[in-house]
């Protein structure tokens, strides 16, 4: 539970983070600011995330516990140094990509710093270390919301701003490596096999995901370069906004569900799994559509409760077009990628990735909507939904698998009727009101709709759920029920 927790108050933070650093910076020094920081994470993403996926895969091995974190130590070590030597030579042949020199040499670090702490929480993770897990991410936000917040609020600088970002990352993952080294760790211990491994299992997650990272990266420097700073500060904060909420929303749904697929999958075999797999889609889907629903709809309501006032004006129009792309992503990553790693054939999400990628490239060469952000939006979301549509042909022809066609029904029908009856409350005087009061609405809505129809078994789950709670108070010594077959 802590895991879980601590999971979804980093999301959370993220979140606050992000916008308070948009409200002290402006426009033009966040756009700088966003652009680096995801630049960062797309660096760090492609170069050493599969390090990190190896680490929650392999690190529980109790008979190589020093050959595996040897292997994964030499590994970042050699891709750290590699990272610097690539970054240091652009440098030298004055390519910058917009940014500045101060920036470039800025975001190699940055993205490092960052990572080292995602790895090392992903060792403790494996080890099912739940306290120094959220420890170390709790002193990073801790450090976040002090040192870099009073560095940009005294210099509303982002060159200094990200200079100090780097150091509060550095800063926990120096602190924690002692708790986080494993007895015998040495370099001359690493294997070249094992990481040989550990790149074949985690390439094509890693892959497809730094991939969808590119395709807002390459949007964001068309803005910087051709409508300017002040432009791209404001298409970021639309965009980092939307996308962390919607990461924060989904962390849990996307942590338990295809946990809870694997179990299946290893107690009750294969079939079972599929089984549920498939409710798993629709309870994904049925959390995301009203969710990107409602943030269209509502846009206007979060444009003056979250947008600082430089913002205004632009936040709301690009938020609703952003989000068939947030939808089409985290659709990708919790309803449709499962198929695929249920069955370990994960190289279709990477032919899925470039498909975007290409699509983009296509948009913002090829047709006029590079010419205002507004367009650039649309160009995202449209790249996004269709790796969705790839992903979804491609899934459901190599699998199985499928959603029920009654419960997409209920939902899309739920999430049309939940728009209809939120959007007037965007005229109400109070918009703190107005989104507790849609909040509410919506859940009421939802609820009733998936559990008259029980929408991926969410109805059967619970009342097995409270039978077995009922049991259990009855007899409390006594034996556990079995688990539910269905729900999430």
């Amino acid at each position: 539970m802590l895991f879980a927790i601590s999971f979804f108050l980093n999301a959370a933070t993220n979140f606050a983070f992000g916008l308070t650093l948009s409200a002290i910076l402006g426009p033009a020094e966040f756009g700088r600011y966003s652009t680096v920081q995801l630049a960062s994470i797309t660096l760090a993403g492609g170069t050493l995330d599969w390090l990190r996926y190896s680490t929650l895969r392999f690190s529980g091995d109790d008979e190589a516990k020093a050959t595996v974190a040897s292997s994964l130590e030499a590994g970042y070590l050699g891709l750290t140094l590699l990272v610097y030597l690539v970054v240091l030579g652009l440098a030298g042949f004055g390519v910058t990509f917009g940014l500045g020199l101060p920036l470039l040499l800025l975001t190699p670090l940055l993205g490092v710093a960052a990572h080292r702490v995602d790895f090392t929480g992903a060792r403790f993770r494996a080890r099912d270390e739940s306290v120094p897990f959220a420890a170390i991410y709790g002193s990073r936000q801790l450090l976040c919301f002090t040192l870099v917040v009073a560095t940009a609020y005294a210099t509303r600088n982002a060159v200094l701003t990200v200079a100090v970002l780097a150091a509060a990352n550095i800063i926990p993952a120096i602190a924690f490596a002692p708790r986080a080294r494993v007895a015998g760790t040495a370099l001359n211990k690493a294997s070249a096999e094992r990481l040989k491994q550990f790149f074949l299992y985690a390439k094509p997650i890693v892959f497809s995901l730094v991939v969808y990272q590119l395709v807002g990266l390459v949007n964001r420097n068309v803005a910087l370069a051709h409508l300017g700073a002040e432009a791209t500060g404001k298409f970021s904060l639309a965009a980092d906004l939307g996308l962390r909420l919607f990461g924060a929303a989904n962390s849990l749904p996307e942590l338990m569900l295809f946990q809870y697929v694997l179990r299946i999958d290893r107690t009750d075999g294969r079939a079972a799994a599929e089984r549920q797999q498939s409710r798993n889609i629709s309870l994904a889907l049925g959390f995301l559509a009203p969710l990107a629903v409602g943030y269209a709809v509502m846009a206007p309501t979060f444009e003056a409760l979250m947008a600082p006032a430089a913002y205004r004006g632009s936040f709301a129009s690009l938020s609703a077009e952003l989000v068939p792309g947030y939808f089409a992503l985290f659709a990708i990553i919790s309803a449709v990628s499962p198929l695929f790693q249920l069955q370990g054939l994960t190289w279709q999400l990477s032919l899925a990735s470039l498909v975007a990628l290409a699509v983009d490239l296509v948009l913002v060469e090829f047709t006029p909507l590079a010419a205002s952000v507004d367009g650039l939006a649309i160009a995202y979301s449209v790249s996004l939904a269709t790796a969705l549509l790839a992903t979804t042909i491609v899934a459901f022809r190599a699998s199985k698998v499928r959603p029920s066609p009654r419960d997409l029904i209920v939902i899309t029908v739920a999430t049309a009727a939940m728009a209809l009856v939120i959007r007037p409350l965007n005229g109400l005087p109070s918009h703190a009101g107005a989104a507790l009061l849609a909040i509410l609405v919506a859940t009421v809505v939802l609820a009733g709709a998936y559990l008259t129809f029980d929408v991926g078994g969410v109805r059967t789950f619970l009342m097995g759920a409270s039978r077995g709670a009922l049991r259990w108070r009855r007899h409390p010594a006594g034996p556990a029920s079995p688990e539910p077959a269905a729900g999430g």
